[in-house]
């Protein structure tokens, strides 16, 4: 690091001294303290759609051919914002915009003393990547397959923005798995989704959920003829669509095993001159209670845990709605 010798204000020689409790440089001439700042330094995280994250290679020191995000100084005159896209678009080439200070981190340096490096993620907007300034190659790099990068402050800065953008990526997995493999019926693919955690849940409080259920059937008017069933006959059965409800969320079960228990019901309920209404109205009374106790144990802190529920809610309607549908066209079947 490089020592400043004379004073700026009368070319006088610096000399150390102790001023104001901290030894620092002052001049021997006028007396005026010299107070080494650290120096602003702007680093920018960008990130496409598959989670890619846009480095350059050093072309010089510090930390010569080593990957970095764009980095760099602000200079006078200039927002530490427009500093930091105006290095994005000089070693990376293209424009972006910021969306949020990321870390604020104090870096101790051999060559420029003292800096203090303020990170950004920033979103691209405009052209095209390619290396420049003081950047030898340009390129995206998978978050899993990251080269090591050059400076610390960047390894923190990276570290809290992957801790941002964790439950994001999440909720984004899960929903393209729950269109794949309930919303289209193909087959499930690796890994889980968010509200398999909540399967536990309705396992746990499966005998509440029924309790719940059977109160509200036995005085629903839209579900008047239930009320003359046995409490426990009716419990044996809704035992038996939790069962199968928890099987199908495990994937433990498929459409054969519920188009052949649903059109059983229905069978059943044609037989004991239960109106097709009101066996409806039953169905959808236990999808209504499952989404309502799942939706009432304190997980909406989070939006994770909100989408949680949320996405539970649609693979319900996607079950209940199969179990109508066959129990209905078993229900016309028995009616014949």
């Amino acid at each position: 690091m490089k020592t400043k010798l004379f004073c700026n204000y009368c070319h006088g020689s610096l000399v150390k001294g102790i001023r104001e409790g901290k030894e620092r440089q002052v001049c021997e001439s006028c007396g005026e303290i010299y107070y080494e700042n650290p120096l602003p330094v702007v680093s920018v995280i960008v990130a496409n759609a598959n989670r890619e994250f846009l480095l350059v290679r050093r072309a010089r020191e510090p930390a010569k051919d080593m990957w970095c995000f764009p980095i760099g100084f602000a200079e006078s005159g200039e927002g530490i914002e427009e500093a930091a896209m105006r290095e994005l678009k000089e070693e990376a080439g293209i424009d972006g915009e910021v969306v949020q200070v990321l870390d604020v981190f104090s870096e101790s340096t051999d060559i420029y003393g003292e800096v203090l490096v303020v990170s950004f993620e920033a979103e691209r907007v405009g052209g095209t990547e390619m290396a420049g300034d003081d950047a030898v190659d340009c390129a995206y790099f998978p978050v899993a397959n990251l080269p090591k990068l050059a400076f610390p402050s960047q390894e923190r800065a990276l570290k809290k923005f992957i801790a941002l953008k964790r439950d994001t990526w999440n909720m984004s997995d899960s929903f393209q798995k729950l269109v794949h493999e309930t919303l289209e019926g193909e087959a499930p693919v690796s890994g889980g989704l968010l509200s398999d955690a909540l399967v536990r849940v309705i396992e746990a409080n499966a005998a509440r959920i029924i309790d719940l259920w059977l109160s509200d059937i036995s005085t629903n008017p839209s579900t008047k003829r239930y009320r003359s069933f046995e409490r426990a006959e009716l419990l044996s059965k809704a035992k038996v669509m939790l069962s199968e409800l928890e099987a199908w969320l495990k994937r433990e079960k498929g459409e054969s095993e519920l188009k052949s228990l649903s059109a059983l019901l229905g069978r059943q309920r044609s037989g004991e001159i239960v109106p097709l209404g009101e066996l409806i109205s039953a169905i959808s009374l236990l999808k209504k209670h499952i989404f309502r106790f799942t939706s009432s144990t304190g997980v909406w802190s989070r939006p994770v845990e909100m989408y949680r529920v949320l996405e539970l809610g649609e693979r319900l309607v996607y079950f209940f709605d199969r179990v109508t549908y066959y129990a209905a066209a078993g229900y016309q079947k028995g009616s014949v």
